[in-house]
C-alpha cells in the first residue's frame, strides 16, 4: 500500500463527504466535517495516494489524556488493504505523543470490519450501549492503553 498521511483541509471536505457516504448508514452531514477542522481537540487526517486521491479518512479527538476516535473509513474501492490500520496507528501514535494514556471508541455490534480491525490493534469490548444508534442496534464501547505502541 503506497499512501500518505497528512491533516485534512476543507478542500478535503467533498471525498470525504463521499467516502462517508458509502461507509456509514446515516452519514454525517458536512457541515460536521466543517465543524471539527475548527476544533483544537480534533484531528481530522486523510490518506492519500501519490496522484492525491483521498483513500480514507479518520476523525479523532486529543482530550483530557485521551483519544477518542469518532470515525474511520476508506474508499470502497480500497478497502481491505490496510488504509484503516495505518489510519488508526496514526492516531493512537499521536495520542501517545501527546501524553495520552487511554483510546476509546464506540462501534456497531454488527460491523465486523471494524471490530476485526479495533480488536487487531488491541482494543476490548468494556461496556454495551443497547439499542445506541437510530435503528437499534447495540454500540459496544472499546477501549486501549496507550502504554505500548500499535501493532
Amino acid at each position: 500500500m503506497s499512501c500518505s498521511l497528512r491533516p485534512a483541509t476543507p478542500a478535503d471536505l467533498d471525498a470525504i463527504q463521499e467516502i462517508e457516504r458509502h461507509s456509514f448508514p446515516k452519514p454525517l452531514p458536512r457541515a460536521s466535517f466543517e465543524t471539527e477542522l475548527s476544533r483544537e481537540w480534533t484531528r481530522l487526517v486523510v490518506a492519500s495516494d501519490p496522484r492525491t486521491a483521498i483513500l480514507g479518512y479518520i476523525d479523532y479527538w486529543v482530550v483530557a489524556g485521551e483519544v477518542h476516535i469518532h470515525s474511520i473509513a476508506t474508499h470502497p474501492d480500497r478497502r481491505r488493504g490496510g488504509i484503516g490500520a495505518v489510519l488508526l496507528a496514526h492516531a493512537l501514535d499521536e495520542g501517545r505523543t501527546a501524553g495520552c494514556h487511554l483510546a476509546t471508541l464506540e462501534v456497531r455490534r454488527g460491523n465486523r470490519p471494524a471490530l476485526a480491525l479495533y480488536e487487531g490493534a488491541g482494543f476490548v469490548i468494556i461496556h454495551v450501549r443497547s439499542r445506541y444508534y437510530d435503528d437499534g442496534e447495540d454500540a459496544l464501547v472499546m477501549q486501549r492503553g496507550l502504554s505500548e505502541p500499535s501493532r
